[in-house]
């Protein structure tokens, strides 16, 4: 059964084993590890100091803020300028906007109905827009949406017959990338197509590396030794909070390693089952036995063998493309996010059960649709932490 009920125009969505080797191919190297750790000093770590420049904001108006729609701007932006020629740039606004994570959350929140009626997509898609934003309006959100990233995969389209399309100071981006792939043969690069590719970037980009870094503040605010463990090592490796190191150094922080990979372990990506064909023999999952952060350590020996049993991003050749994408983003923000302001973050209004549990598979995993996420109060002056 196709994922969404549509049909499998993207390398996320095909079933085909052959298909989807042919589909994936381009997007490897523009996900290397090597080419997130180039693009980390520049995307990443810009859009994070944007990030702070807004939490700073709300600290000098004493306003708490909803870390859930923060972090989904921080990775909108990144995703977003990554991929296409211009970026959404969402943190240049003065208030963390709601409305382009809203729009993935609708389309997690109609995924299951499309996916056991897969006709429905299309009968919505052709009928006028104005009936379905009052008869429908989580799949009104879901078809702007969709025509909104098909007129951008034609309007690159469109750029590859300029004259200057090759100049080499023109940005690169992950749409351009796929379309001047020789990996991808042409039948391959339709607007339609680019479009899937580009629905599938974005809301993955999105949608899972800000639910992580929401459980990831959530479970370091409310365990003080988390918190004070965390600190100390930022404090030590990072002297001063405006000069932030790469990602290598980052990576050489062994308590902020183990506060990632914990995060991964108890956070879901995604919380549905994914289209699979297995010809051999039937998926077998194993539950293992976790313990806090520290268990990770020593990286170079006990968190080696534990990350053979850590698979948050799957594995072979269906595993996660984006995982370079999102592990660069969780310790970057962490580490600038938490040395900047670590010392006078405190939850506000925020319950666990409420606000960081899931409470609803919508292929994303939603917690409940009472609460307002997890929510950060940045005071102005270090307030003495109370005993968690």
């Amino acid at each position: 059964m196709r994922m969404f009920g549509q049909v499998d125009t993207s390398a996320f969505e095909t079933l085909d084993h052959d298909l989807h080797r042919v589909r994936r191919a381009p997007w490897n190297p523009y996900f290397s590890k090597q080419s997130i750790s180039r693009i980390q000093p520049l995307l990443i770590q810009t859009a994070v100091n944007k990030l702070c420049d807004r939490l700073a904001d709300h600290q000098e108006a004493g306003k708490p803020v909803i870390m859930t729609n923060a972090y989904a701007c921080l990775t909108t932006d990144i995703i977003s300028e990554y991929a296409f020629p211009e970026g959404y740039d969402l943190l240049s606004r003065a208030e963390f906007d709601e409305e382009h994570y809203n729009a993935w959350i609708a389309l997690s929140r109609v995924s299951h109905l499309m996916k056991q009626f897969g006709w429905l997509y299309p009968f919505l898609d052709s009928i006028p827009e104005w009936i379905t934003k009052y008869t429908s309006p989580d799949f009104y959100v879901v078809i702007r949406q969709k025509k909104y990233l098909l007129e951008q995969a034609k309007l690159i389209i469109k750029r590859r017959e300029k004259a200057d399309y090759n100049d080499k100071t023109l940005r690169p981006s992950l749409l351009r990338s796929l379309l001047d792939s020789d990996l991808l043969p042409d039948s391959q690069k339709q607007p339609e197509r680019i479009r899937a590719e580009a629905q599938v970037a974005m809301g993955a980009g999105t949608l899972t590396t800000s639910h992580g870094l929401k459980h990831a503040t959530y479970f370091i605010l409310a365990d003080k030794d988390v918190h004070a463990r965390l600190m100390a090592e930022l404090k030590a490796n990072i002297p001063d909070p405006d000069n932030p190191p790469v990602l290598r150094k980052l990576e050489q922080m062994p308590y902020l390693m183990a506060v990632m990979y914990e995060t991964l372990r108890i956070f879901y990506g995604i919380s549905h089952r994914l289209s699979r064909i297995f010809p051999d023999r039937s998926l077998q999952y194993n539950l293992g036995v976790f313990r806090p952060p520290e268990r990770w350590l020593p990286l170079q020996t006990t968190g080696q063998h534990l990350l053979k049993y850590l698979a948050p991003f799957g594995g072979g050749s269906r595993q996660c493309v984006g995982m370079e994408l999102g592990k660069a983003e969780i310790l970057t923000a962490l580490a600038s996010v938490f040395r900047r302001f670590g010392d006078v973050m405190e939850l506000w209004e925020t319950r666990r059960d409420r606000d960081v549990d899931i409470a609803h598979d919508l292929f994303n995993p939603v917690s409940s649709r009472e609460g307002n996420g997890v929510m950060v109060m940045f005071r102005k002056e270090y307030k003495t932490r109370k005993a968690s």
